[in-house]
Parts: structure tokens; sequence; C-alpha cells
């Protein structure tokens, strides 16, 4: 039994209401740390990230080559305050307390282990309850990427592999209520039962010990009249003891009915043992996980407008793997080894392509406006329906385009830079609309200070304006607060992004490297 439930509870605590929102668009490290807006001025190696047409800008100006590798990644924790990670901790350190109790005599061990038991037990049903609506979700993002600029036009190839994880769990009422009647058991045992047992034993005792007392006598051969007088004492003491055992007796019927009454389905009298059944559980468990790998060339170029603006517009087409692993177990028979199993996993190949373009407002180029559309053709993937349990609904995530705009500022010695998406990039969802990860729509405004020729400072903010999905965060987790620098040695730099809500129950980062000329 305690096995199980510790299983459970683990089970339940780790895959729990995703609070991790699912943003199409891959940061890279350097816009990270200025909010991630990176529509209008990021680094032209950015295009396959944030607009294609960030590469037009490029062509017939003095860049001419780069190569750059970036890696992001964040971490979100679904309590509102931040403390999953310190739930399953103690909740381990409990597990591992109770199983050291393991395998003890409940009515002839130690009433000091039957103790531990009961409140070790209680503690771990406590750290069940708080673990609903904890879990850890988490993304992952990587790409790689070279590109040539040239008088009129402009070329890159960019590799790229995203990836999205978490999930729910559906913690039954019953089930909580059912480990509760464990500790209750454990207490009726401790407070009705083991004292009528240890009772019983004394009794035992003394009679043994008269009984010892009374052969011996009979075994002497000879028997004076105190003697006798003895023995009839120690009749009388029998007799005594033989009524109290009876009032024990009916004491024990007593608790015995209640035990049936109350307890019979979970406790077997016979062995004095627990029973436990754990596909009677209600319980479940989903996860979860989208996997995104592309490969993808983006053209570029710009004009001359007679208004003195400059019109720069941009495409990439790109082919893409899209994974889908939704692994879906009751409780009783969860096994962690099966969530990346073929059998979990639905794949489809599509192609489709980005566009973009940005308005320089004036000659100078210190105020750009752009929009960029990603993903014009969709596809949709579904959970495989041989894996779905009776009753259990299909998940479906749909690839749609995905809409936002932005501009900037250049002021030399500072950048400002704002987006929004006019679209939110939702996940996986049910047939009657609802998510099952919360979907992204993002407000982000950052600013760059160029402290130094060689050093870039870097701050934002970045808002989530989609809808909550169930208990997922509060509003102070919707907004992400984000810090940077890039280091410029020559041709060589480095980038580092870091992001954060104020409750620290968001966070993630990247790092960016590339060579450029």
């Amino acid at each position: 039994m305690k096995k199980s439930a510790v299983s459970l509870a683990i089970t339940l605590g780790l895959f729990s209401t995703s609070a991790f929102a699912v943003d199409s668009f891959v940061q890279s490290a350097r816009n990270l740390g200025s909010g991630g807006a990176g529509l209008t001025y990021a680094h032209w190696s950015s295009a396959a990230n944030y607009n294609p047409a960030l590469l037009g800008t490029a062509a017939g100006t003095d860049n001419d080559f780069f190569f750059v590798l970036n890696a992001t990644g964040r971490v979100a924790d679904t309590k509102d305050d931040g403390d999953s990670i310190d739930l399953f901790e103690s909740l381990e350190e409990e597990v591992s307390n109770f199983e050291d109790l393991d395998n003890l005599d409940l009515l002839e061990g130690d009433v000091q282990s039957l103790q531990n038991t009961i409140d070790t037990a209680n503690r771990i049903v406590s750290n069940f309850e708080d673990l609903d609506g904890a879990g850890l979700q988490s993304t992952l993002g990587f790409n790689a990427g070279f590109g040539m600029a040239f008088e009129r036009v402009a070329i890159s190839f960019n590799a790229m592999v995203k990836f999205d994880v978490g999930g729910t769990g559906d913690i039954s009422q019953s089930d909580i209520d059912l480990l509760r009647r464990y500790t209750g058991l454990g207490q009726t045992l401790l407070t009705n039962v083991r004292p009528l047992y240890d009772t019983a034993l004394a009794y035992e005792s003394e009679f043994e010990a008269l009984q010892a007392e009374l052969e011996a006598l009979q075994n002497s051969g000879t028997a004076t009249q105190d003697e006798i007088n003895r023995a009839q004492e120690l009749a009388d003491e029998a007799e005594v003891l033989f009524t109290q055992a009876e009032q024990l007796a009916e004491d024990a019927k007593l608790d015995q009915t209640t035990l049936e009454n109350d307890y019979g389905d979970i406790f077997d009298q016979n062995s004095q043992s627990i029973v436990f059944n754990e596909d009677e559980l209600d319980s479940k468990a989903r996860f979860a996980a989208i996997g995104w790998a592309e490969g993808g060339v983006t053209l570029a170029s710009n004009w001359k407008l007679e208004s003195e603006k400059t019109l720069s517009v941009g495409a990439t087409v790109k082919a893409v793997r899209l994974e889908f692993i939704d692994y879906q177990s009751a409780s009783s028979d969860f096994d962690e080894d099966n969530i990346d199993g073929d059998d979990y996993r639905s794949t489809k190949d599509f192609v489709t392509a980005d566009f973009g373009a940005i308005l320089a407002m004036d000659n100078m180029d210190k105020w750009r406006i752009g929009v960029t559309v990603k993903n014009i053709i969709g596809e949709e993937i579904e959970s495989r329906q041989e894996t779905l349990k009776p009753g259990q609904e299909s998940l479906i995530y749909k690839v749609e385009p995905q809409i936002r705009v932005g501009t900037s500022y250049n002021a030399g010695w500072i950048r400002l830079a704002a987006d929004i998406d006019l679209t939110e990039s939702r996940g996986p969802e049910f047939a009657n609309g609802d998510q099952f990860f919360r979907g992204s729509q993002y407000a982000s405004f950052g600013a760059v200070l160029n402290a130094y020729d060689f050093l870039e400072l870097r701050a934002g903010y970045r808002h989530n304006l989609a809808d909550k999905v169930g208990n997922s965060t509060s509003d102070e987790s919707d907004g992400l607060i984000t810090v940077g620098a890039g280091l410029y040695l020559a041709g060589i730099q480095f980038d580092l992004g870091l992001q954060a809500s104020p409750e620290l129950d968001d966070v993630g980062g990247g790092l960016q490297a590339m060579i450029t000329w």
C-alpha cells in the first residue's frame, strides 16, 4: 500500500495543470535580454527567429557574413508562490521515512513504530493535497544558421529545434479520501485495538506465571495445608483473570465489529495487514509534448522609396517535422518509460513559409516599423486514437499563422523596441476548444544601451495577454523581466539573456555565439 500511494502522489504532482505558455517564436539570446522585442531591430542573423525582412536590411551594407549558434530554455513553476520544488523535496523526505517503516508488525511491534507510521502517512497525505496544481513545465530551443549579404539580396540557411513539454493531473477527491482512511485505520488500531492487545498480552503473561507455579506445586509430591491454600488462591486469581479476559474479549469483539464495518475493505483482520488495490484509484495523469524541427532558407532584399523611406522584405521557406506526444495513464499503471514511446507519438511532415516587412521611416534609418507572419501554411496533428483511454478526449495541435507587429527607434547610444502579437499561439486543444497548455500572446518592450564599443547592456519586459488555463498562474507570473549583455570582440560576439517573473516561478535564459564580418 505504501509505495503505491506514494507513487500516486509523485505522479500527480509532476504532471499538473500547465502554466507554461507555448510560443511559436524561438527567442535569440541577444534579444531575450531586451524583452524579446526583435521584430524590427534584431541582428540580421535572427531573421529566422523573428522576421525574414531583417535579412533584407543587411543587403547593400557593410555586413557580409554571419555564422550563429543560439540556445534558449525556460522553466515555469505552476504554483503561485513557486514552491513546487520544495513540495517535491518534502515529499521525497517523507517517502524515505515511510519506507523505513515498511514491514513492521502493527500490533506486536514497538508501539512507537505504529505511531510513526501514522504520523508519516498523515504528512504524505498532506503533501499529496498540496501537490494539487504543482508542477514544472519547460521549453528548449536551439538554432544554428549562416548567411551572406550582397549588394541587392541577402540569403541565409537555418536549422531550428524546439521542444515544449507539460501535463495535467486529474486528482480525484475520492482518492484523497481513501488515503485518509488508511491514516484513520492506523489511528483506530493505535487508540482502540492496541491497548486491548497489550492488556491481553499482560493477562496471558500473568496467567502463565500462575500456571507455572501451580504445576510446580503439583509436581512436588507432598502438599501441606498451606500449599493447598496457596493453590486455592491461585485458582481464585486465575478465575479473576478469566473474568477479565471474558470482558476483554467482549470489548475486542466490539472493536472487531467496528473495524469490520468501517475498515473491512482495507484491513485483513486474519493477517492483521492492510489491503490496497491501486487499480481502484480514480486519479489520472496526462502528459503532452510538442517537438518542432525545421530547416529553411531565407531570401530578402530592400528598396529605397521616393519618400526616402527604405522597405525591406523577406521570406523563409522551411520544411518542418512536427511531433506530438500524448501519453495518458491511470495513476496505477503510470510508466515514465512510455512517455516518449512510439505508441504515443504522432508525426507530420510539411512545408510552410514566413513572410515579413520592415519600413525605415527616415533616411537615417532611426525609426522602423514592421510586421511578420509566421507559418503561412498551417497543419494539425492529433493524438493517436488507439492509445486513448475509454471516454478520454483526443488532443489536437494546430499550426496556424501567427502575426506580430513591432517598432523600434535607434538613437545611437540607446535603442528602444516594442513588439506585440496580434494572434495567440495556442497549444493542444480538446474538441470543444479548451486548451491543454496555456497559449501565448506577448507584448514585449526593451532597451539596448551601448555602454562601450565592445559591450551592450539590455533590459526589457514582456507580458502574456493570453487567457489563463485553470489555476495556472497569478497575474504577476504573466510578466517577465529580462536583462542581458553582449560582448563584441571584433568579428566574434557573445550574448547572454535572462528572464524571470517577479515571483521567480518562471525563469529562463539563453546563450548565443556568433562570427560575423
